[in-house]
């Protein structure tokens, strides 16, 4: 049903070191983000909400920067990336630990900047697809990082198996 590919790692979130000797990468046209909504934006609640948006979208003059662009060059700047990537936001902080860093010490706050997208989304200045309704592996597979195993009973009487 799902299927993720591993992605390695960015490892200039900024792309302002002044001591790197590559270009930074060229940033995709067209990838998106993908987020869980946080309450009260999953409506209804508990609806185990999801939403869409394009990397580009994280320019948008409301969004609190500089955390949005920090997040669109980690999105959008990753040299594995392809273009057409749908990237959840767990997939990001799985890349993050893998660096050993957070969100907080790259200085980017995602919950202002997803809360933020939202907000625009629901006044119609900015574009984006909200997913409802998604199930509960739904739900903890895009809450996962590209590692988890999930695994899923299909009724009482079984062993659960991998999602």
């Amino acid at each position: 049903m799902f299927h993720r590919r591993h992605v390695q790692p960015f490892t200039d979130p900024s792309g302002t070191d002044p001591g790197r000797a590559e270009p930074m990468p060229r940033a995709l046209k067209d990838a998106y983000l993908l987020f869980l909504n946080r309450p009260p934006d999953d409506v209804p609640p508990g609806d185990g909400g999801a939403t869409i948006v394009a990397a580009g979208s994280l320019h948008h003059p409301e969004l609190p920067q500089p955390d949005a662009l920090r997040l669109f060059d980690r999105l959008a700047r990753q040299p594995a990336r392809h273009a057409g990537a749908l990237v959840f936001l767990s997939d990001l902080t799985a890349e993050l630990a893998n660096e050993g860093l957070t969100w907080l010490e790259v200085g980017i706050d995602y919950e202002a900047v997803t809360d933020g997208v939202v907000a625009l989304h629901r006044r119609r200045a900015l574009r984006a697809l909200r997913l409802t309704q998604l199930s509960d592996v739904a739900v903890t597979l895009l809450a996962s990082g590209p590692h988890a195993q999930v695994f899923v009973a299909e009724s009482d009487r079984q062993s659960p198996k991998a999602a």
